[in-house]
């Protein structure tokens, strides 16, 4: 078995508790200032307010307070164990499972979500693409309105998507409930951040312990471990791939094999740029071979993935991807995102950063501060875990800052494992010099942690909740379809976002459930008209969305909206269209 030192802090590595905190809450609140002149990222601003403002306030006056005086505790007697971290985790899933049901009433609130148990109906018929009907081509939009691989009247219908997310929960759900798939994912990251933890710190059960605390009690992981989304598979399987990769020999094939898996999860780039900075470090001290081995892999899964849409694509009636050629891409929308830049990004990744720190053990962004020192120390654990985090906060910020639904920030998710344990190792580095003042500063920021977990908990129900109303009502509906006004609202009647129900139009591949549900965003009078055959049709403009108590702030039907509607009554009246009230 490959050799792995532990990562101690050196001699040099000499932070400053107070100065750490006292910088971390000046972090927080200084860039909060700067949100009070932030404008047009309604929903994202829109979500930092109505969730996260009270976090990121309270956390920046407990810090600042922190760095003047607080208590001082002796370390804890009980260190982490194998046996009670299984246990505990196990714990944790079967906690996470059961809030499935009870907080987000196993609904996934974004089209994001949607796709993945949509991909899951495609691949359990054993195809690429599930076959369109002809006539139903032309409302290829209106009945999938995001995300489709092809949405130029496809013959067959997928996500664009990669495809693993829905192909783990398909096969975990041949065996349990799919539901059950991201808590077990979540443990499992957790035991594989246990296992790289003592390899790292050796027998230092305090900084194991940190490390752990700031993982399981990370508010963002363990939200998304309560949705579909891929972001779970993506933290789990980066914390096993560092485990296999810090392991060596042998288990470098399970690393491969665990990285061809997550860079296929659903967007490419995710799983590389994790992995990058790891591979780099051991190439500079001169493992070449090793190195090399993971490029000529990680060459192989890459081209694979790439092969897979444009697989999936011939399947829908296309030899294209993404709206055009490879060629045509490259051209038309990466190019821009990297030479044009967007004056909006700035904010954007400003209010993006508050929101995942928000969604944190309040105690990381000091401890983030105390492990900068060991930067300086080469070939040491923490720079490829601090390029890693770097990488990720760069790569959207270049290509897409906006990451629309979010629980925190979402697109930093597959790191919340480094960011664990770099605060651990901030922490042993303070806990060398002030043991007791170290230990008081983790001991309030987990009670002030569980405090902001209850908060963030009553706010992710009022958010959660008038969708599943929505949606409840939708499949009550007696029609066999049902129309859901969806245009986009600028302006709101208070000035507040305002949802929109086009995350609510969800069908199955197949288009087998009733009443089928339409988008009205790019529908004509004339396809509307064309539906009258199919059968009867029902309308849910904002009326009666905000009846049954959905985007309360909206303004009423849209002119374009009223139009459709009374184009269908007229079809109504002569006879040629069963409207249902």
């Amino acid at each position: 078995m490959e050799a792995t030192a532990i990562c101690r802090p050196g001699a040099a590595f000499a932070p400053d508790l107070a100065a750490s905190c006292r910088l971390g809450g000046l972090a927080l609140l200084a860039v909060l200032a700067g949100v009070a002149f932030i404008s047009g990222q309604s929903f994202t601003l829109f979500q930092l307010k109505d969730q996260d403002l009270p976090v990121i306030v309270g956390a920046g006056l407990l810090l600042a307070a922190l760095s003047v005086t607080g208590p001082r505790l002796a370390a804890p007697v009980l260190w982490p164990t194998w046996r009670g971290v299984i246990a505990g985790f196990g714990l944790l899933a079967a906690f996470l499972w059961a809030a499935t049901y009870a907080l987000m009433s196993d609904f996934g609130v974004s089209y994001d979500e949607v796709m993945a148990g949509f991909d899951m109906q495609v691949y359990a018929a054993g195809v690429l693409a599930e076959p369109l009907a002809p006539e139903w081509r032309a409302f290829a939009v209106n009945l999938v309105p995001a995300f489709l691989l092809n949405q130029d009247a496809p013959a067959a219908v997928v996500s664009a998507y990669l495809p693993m997310n829905a192909i783990l929960r398909l096969g975990f759900a041949q065996l349990a409930d799919p539901a059950l798939m991201n808590p077990v994912l979540f443990a499992a990251g957790g035991i594989a951040l246990y296992d790289i933890a003592r390899r790292q710190f050796g027998g230092d059960g305090g900084a194991i312990l940190v490390a752990l605390l700031l993982y399981a009690l990370s508010m963002q992981a363990l939200t998304a471990a309560m949705t579909p989304y891929a972001m779970t598979a993506h933290l789990a399987l980066n914390m096993v791939w560092l485990a296999a990769f810090l392991r060596g020999g042998r288990w470098h094939v399970l690393a491969i094999a665990v990285g061809a898996v997550a860079t296929g999860l659903h967007q490419l780039v995710f799983h590389p740029l994790f992995a990058a900075p790891f591979l780099l470090q051991r190439l500079l001290r001169g493992e070449w071979r090793l190195a090399l081995g993971y490029a000529v892999a990680y060459a192989v899964i890459v081209a694979g993935w790439i092969a897979f849409p444009v697989l999936a694509a011939g399947v829908t009636g296309t030899t294209t991807v993404a709206g055009g050629s490879h060629a045509e891409f490259f051209r038309d929308r990466l190019l821009p995102l990297l030479l044009e830049r967007n004056p909006a990004t700035i904010p954007l990744m400003m209010l993006n950063m508050l929101r995942f720190f928000a969604w944190q053990h309040l105690a990381l962004l000091p401890l983030l501060l105390a492990a900068l020192p060991l930067l300086n120390e080469r070939g040491h654990l923490a720079r490829p875990l601090f390029l890693g985090v770097a990488l990720g906060i760069l790569m959207p910020a270049l290509l897409l800052p906006y990451q629309g639904h979010g629980w925190g920030y979402r697109y930093l998710h597959g790191y919340i494992g480094s960011f664990a344990l770099l605060g651990a190792l901030g922490f042993a580095g303070l806990r060398e010099i002030e043991p007791r003042r170290a230990w008081g500063m983790v001991g309030v920021c987990t009670l002030a942690t569980l405090a902001a977990i209850g908060w963030l908990t009553w706010r992710i129900d009022a958010f959660v909740a008038p969708h599943v109303k929505l949606e409840r009502h939708l499949a009550q509906v007696d029609a066999d379809m049902v129309i859901i006004e969806t245009e986009p609202v600028f302006k709101t009647l208070d000035g507040r976002w305002a949802a929109n129900a086009i995350d609510l139009v969800r069908n199955a591949p197949a288009l087998s459930d009733r009443p089928l549900r339409l988008s009205s965003q790019t529908m004509t009078g004339e396809m509307a008209g064309a539906l009258c055959a199919r059968g009867s049709i029902a309308l849910v403009d904002r009326d009666r969305q905000k009846a049954v108590g959905f985007s309360l702030n909206q303004p009423g039907r849209s002119r374009r909206f009223a139009e459709l509607a009374a184009r269908l009554e007229s079809e109504a009246r002569a006879g040629r269209c069963r409207l249902v009230p």
